[in-house]
């Protein structure tokens, strides 16, 4: 793995040795940051399932302010730490909350312009975790990222999100969904 652009270019990350993680591949990684690299600037980022750390701190080297990493694998927030030191990035530009996606959702989903989630291909909640975060988000129009299974789409319509693409690269769909106005 290694970082593609910004202020980290041609870095490379160390992987975790756990091989039930599945690490974000550079394809799907240009691609994202293709669509959202010029959006970044002084943004706030969440990166749920952050493993190594991969989606988050490429958005830290295109110029994201601070990344919140998620994730409940204590071996994975190991190797996360390993990178964040191995670039010197500062403690002021990221949280690393050691936490279950879903609980995170629902006890405190933050004020982010952005969410990644990768969560693992065999995912079950996955839905139900889409859903929890955009109602608990406090920002309006955050864009969520989401990498997921074919085999698990989520709702292409729904009444707090809208659907801004959707794109199969191997067996991953990435969908791009942004928050929308809630007129209650």
């Amino acid at each position: 793995m290694r970082i593609i652009s910004g202020k980290y270019k041609g870095r490379r990350l160390s992987a975790s040795d756990n091989l039930s993680i599945r690490p974000t591949t550079d394809r799907v990684k240009e691609y994202i940051f293709s669509i959202i690299a010029e959006y970044l600037d002084k943004s706030r980022v969440y990166d749920l399932f952050s493993g190594s750390g991969n989606l988050g701190i490429e958005a830290l080297s295109r110029g994201a302010t601070h990344v919140t990493f998620i994730d409940k694998n204590p071996a994975s927030i190991q190797t996360l730490k390993k990178n964040l030191q191995l670039l010197d990035i500062t403690d002021n530009q990221y949280v690393i909350v050691m936490k279950d996606a879903l609980r995170f959702a629902i006890d405190n989903a933050g004020d982010g312009h952005f969410y990644f989630l990768d969560p693992p291909f065999v995912y079950p909640d996955l839905q139900q975790l889409v859903d929890l975060l955009v109602k608990n988000v406090a920002r309006e129009h955050a864009v969520f990222v989401i990498e997921h299974e074919i085999s698990n789409p989520i709702s292409q319509q729904h009444a707090d999100y809208e659907m801004l693409r959707q794109k199969k690269i191997g067996r991953s769909l990435i969908s791009f969904i942004k928050k929308v106005q809630n007129n209650e």
